[in-house]
């Protein structure tokens, strides 16, 4: 555990599909000591030891859980976006069933409440061009490297998470104890408010609707915004009262 002296909040931070967790690693430095940034990489991407993705849920959460059990030493709190929202929601359930661990937040971002997609929207069973194509079409295609090589590589992690996202039944039981913030992009087409407002029955406490500039991917495009929510739901306010002091001078 952290020291009596240290306010800092750890931010497990869960990617959206077919990405690295890497593409966290810039808000490390940008949130500076009080909000501790702690990427949770996926199997069969970024330096995960494990080089194939997980195509299903049960298998992929006992890949993760006991790394983010292990990395609970202080207050926390969960975000991720698209899948990686669906995934954030299941730890912070499991950790309350399994490690009685309560979240400070769970931040939902770019998702509805997650449930099973219905068979005509499923994509994962598609041929690559196909499936790359009805993403498009969607806006739901994530950006992946142009080279063409190294794109071709992070398909079967899509298609891994996509399958994970279209076989998931929520399990009506997980119902968290801790505020949830749910965020939307302005113009996504593909979550609307009324998506984000359905996480309310996932949570037992207070739902937060926020929403910022920018199509589905809005956490690459208006992160300074993000960044600013954090900071102001998770400094603790002794950290904060520092922080001003710190200024003055």
């Amino acid at each position: 555990m952290t020291g009596s002296g240290d306010n800092s909040v750890r931010l497990f931070c869960l990617p959206f599909e077919g990405v690295s967790a890497g593409v966290y690693l810039p808000w490390t430095e940008a949130m500076g000591p009080s909000v501790v940034v702690t990427p949770v990489e996926l199997p069969g991407r970024g330096r995960h030891p494990r080089t194939r993705p997980c195509d299903s849920l049960e298998p992929l959460l006992a890949e993760i859980m006991p790394y983010v059990a292990r990395m609970c030493d202080r207050p926390f709190a969960l975000y991720g976006h698209g899948f990686g929202a669906l995934l954030a929601y299941e730890i912070a359930a499991r950790l309350e069933w399994e490690h009685d661990a309560v979240a400070d937040r769970l931040y939902v971002s770019g998702s509805g409440m997650p449930q099973r997609t219905l068979p005509e929207r499923a994509v994962a069973h598609l041929p690559d061009a196909a499936m790359i194509r009805r993403l498009r079409d969607r806006g739901r295609m994530p950006p992946v490297d142009r080279d063409p090589r190294r794109a071709a590589r992070a398909l079967p992690a899509l298609r891994a998470d996509l399958a994970v996202m279209e076989s998931y039944r929520r399990d009506p039981r997980h119902v968290v104890h801790c505020p949830v913030t749910a965020m939307g992009g302005l113009q996504d087409r593909t979550v609307t408010g009324l998506d984000l407002a359905g996480w309310r029955r996932c949570t037992r406490r207070a739902l937060r609707v926020e929403t910022f500039p920018g199509d589905h991917y809005f956490p690459l495009t208006a992160q300074r915004e993000l960044l600013d929510t954090f900071t102001r739901d998770l400094i603790r306010p002794a950290a904060a009262r520092r922080l001003l002091a710190a200024a003055a001078y």
